[in-house]
């Protein structure tokens, strides 16, 4: 049985801005403020959470349907369509476009004529059970997907950790899918939510807050953790527990196949439930409030995962091996607030992550990264964010270099409902054993 190198599950980045500053909520569910790229809206208070408003993280945009109209500053759309195409009687709905243009400058496989344009459309419902007068803290979500275009990965950079968080495998181009779909109910004030149906692995487990706006894809997910995600979510349920106001816990069941490459996105994965296994997620996490005056918000994880299904024995290459099995944790944390910027935050970031699985039976065994985030680093852009990270994988060959990323990147609100993100990554050693490339591009994003 082949066996998916854990680096190679990807994500795609669409959504938040906010990542720089982030405030734990009351709510299990809406405590990790999801700024998972390609989980648009997960950043959403508790379903029938009625004393807030509807927040779509990617571009700053409140949908209040209780919010005094005339306060708004009509001049400055937060949408490019009319309100009434984003929400109707408890139904919410979003259109936002991902598009990005990657060459590779030096090193790599190839740089000649290196230069690809990649896009994904993405198109999410949200329907709120109290708003439809239907039942009170319920939840459905309907989300697809379509997208275009090439990747520089398999014929340019050679990269195992992917420059891009909107490549995909497997999956076809210029094909629109419904990717997930779901249903979510919460109990005790919400205090604990439960969540059943197709769903991204990846909006719960093994992310970090302030890793959502970089534009490869280990500083998203932890890229030893082979979990169905985006473009190939998985059949499952998961379960968020408030234990305190300060710890929360997740578990997750999820359909294995995705895990080994079984196209599942564009498909209800009824069909290939159960043939390879489960995947269970175990997460614990701290919200402190540092500072004098708390002001200091942090997330601290720590997580393990286990796959029932059998794997290659990559140390023999002659025998499989039963289950998989690992471990992560990640830390986020806001290191400085600037001062009187309360109303519209500002400040300094920091976030580090870590993951182990088996080397017998992963192609990378150890995992390691970190960066930094600045939203408002330059007078009159205090929506833009500046960013910095370092991604490192290590392969279980031990013939094998570490593969290195070196990621910069500049995220631009040119206005609410679009965004320019110039971005530079160096990598060295991709796969292990290549020349060390430079890519060089530009994401782009549209709220419609």
């Amino acid at each position: 049985m082949d066996v998916v190198s854990p680096g190679r599950a990807v994500r795609h980045g669409i959504v938040v801005l906010v990542l720089t500053v982030f405030t734990p909520a009351s709510s299990c569910h809406a405590q990790h403020n999801l700024p998972v790229p390609g989980c648009p809206s997960r950043g959403l208070s508790a379903p029938g959470d009625e004393s807030s408003p509807f927040i779509v993280r990617g571009f700053g945009c409140a949908l209040d349907s209780d919010a005094d109209s005339s306060a708004s500053d009509e001049t400055v759309p937060m949408f490019l369509l009319p309100d009434k195409f984003h929400q109707y009687e408890g139904i919410t709905a979003e259109y936002i476009y991902t598009g990005e243009v990657f060459s590779n400058t030096r090193g790599g496989l190839n740089t000649n004529k290196a230069t690809r344009y990649r896009g994904n459309l993405d198109l999410v419902l949200n329907m709120d059970t109290g708003a439809m007068d239907m039942w009170k803290h319920g939840r459905f979500f309907l989300y697809g997907s379509a997208f275009h275009g090439k990747t520089l990965t398999p014929e340019d950079v050679g990269d195992i950790q992917l420059y891009s968080n909107i490549d995909s495998t497997p999956r076809p181009n210029e094909v629109f899918q419904v990717t997930e779909f779901w249903y979510e109910h919460s109990f005790a004030d919400g205090s604990v939510v439960l969540k059943v149906g197709k769903q991204d692995a990846n909006a719960d487990f093994a992310y970090v807050d302030l890793g959502g706006d970089f534009v490869n894809s280990s500083f998203g997910l932890i890229p030893t953790v082979p979990l169905p995600t985006w473009p190939n979510p998985g059949l499952g349920t998961s379960l968020f527990v408030d234990l305190t106001d300060l710890i929360h816990f997740k578990v997750g069941a999820y359909d294995g196949s995705p895990t080994f490459g079984v196209n599942t996105g564009g498909k209800w994965g009824a069909s290939s439930l159960g043939e390879n296994g489960i995947m269970t997620l175990y997460e614990l996490s701290l919200t402190p409030q540092l500072g004098q005056d708390g002001e200091l918000p942090g997330t601290y994880r720590a997580g393990a995962w286990y796959h029932s299904n059998d794997f290659d024995n990559l140390a023999t290459g002659v025998d499989t091996l039963s289950g998989n099995h690992g471990f992560y944790s990640s830390v986020d944390q806001l290191l400085w607030l600037e001062p009187g910027s309360d109303d519209e935050p500002q400040g300094l970031g920091a976030f580090f992550q870590f993951g182990w699985s088996p080397a017998d039976r992963n192609l990378l065994d150890r995992y390691y990264g970190s960066g930094l985030t600045y939203r408002g680093v330059f007078n009159g852009r205090n929506q833009d964010l500046l960013g910095g990270g370092i991604a490192m994988g290590e392969f279980s060959d031990a013939a094998l270099s570490p593969e290195v990323v070196c990621e910069i990147f500049y995220k631009a609100q040119l206005c609410e409902w679009a965004v320019l993100q110039p971005d530079v990554q160096h990598i060295s050693n991709p796969s292990g054993n290549g020349r060390d490339a430079l890519v060089v591009g530009l994401r782009t994003e549209l709220a419609f």
